[in-house]
């Protein structure tokens, strides 16, 4: 025994030499899920892209054109403050009518539409046109900005399911 010289005891250890240490990678494994979790919590981190239904079940012209007008307004908008937009227009009942060639009010607004924004899908119900074939007694044409969905509710419903944000002017 020596006087006046301390010596410290060994820390205890909850392993022995003889016995792995703790795994190191589940902690950082733990740490990298913790930090990927609050990263999504972090003000000004770049958001997924706003998703817009517009629903026109109207047809009246000034409604219709207030849905395209609806479409470019939330683009812009989007656009400047550095985001992006998916937007879809869904007519369906007679106002189906929108996208119908020889019946559209609108048909030349539509076409600007997509001249200037191309990515926005425009829907036409195919049930609507189908019951709105019979009763006109002759094939219609959908102009070539829209596209034929089987069921425009169903359309709508499905968009829904996927979080979309729903419009209606």
């Amino acid at each position: 025994m020596v006087l006046g010289h301390c010596v410290a005891a060994p820390s205890p250890r909850p392993w022995s030499a003889s016995q792995p240490k703790p795994a190191r990678g589940v902690v950082r494994l733990l740490m990298l899920w913790l930090g990927i979790l609050l990263a999504g919590a972090v003000p000004g981190r770049a958001e997924a892209p706003h998703r817009l239904l517009i629903h026109v079940d109207s047809g009246e012209r000034e409604v219709m054109v207030e849905a395209l007008h609806n479409a470019a307004n939330v683009i812009d908008t989007v656009r400047r403050e550095g985001g992006t937009v998916a937007i879809e227009i869904v007519a369906n009942g007679a106002r189906t009518a929108m996208f119908i060639d020889e019946l559209s009010p609108v048909k030349e607004e539509v076409r600007r539409m997509h001249a200037a924004y191309p990515e926005v899908v425009m829907s036409a119900c195919g049930i609507s046109l189908a019951h709105t074939e019979e009763v006109e007694k002759k094939k219609l044409t959908v102009m070539p900005e829209a596209r034929v969905v089987p069921s425009g509710a169903v359309r709508i419903m499905e968009l829904e399911e996927q979080h979309w944000s729903y419009l209606k002017p």
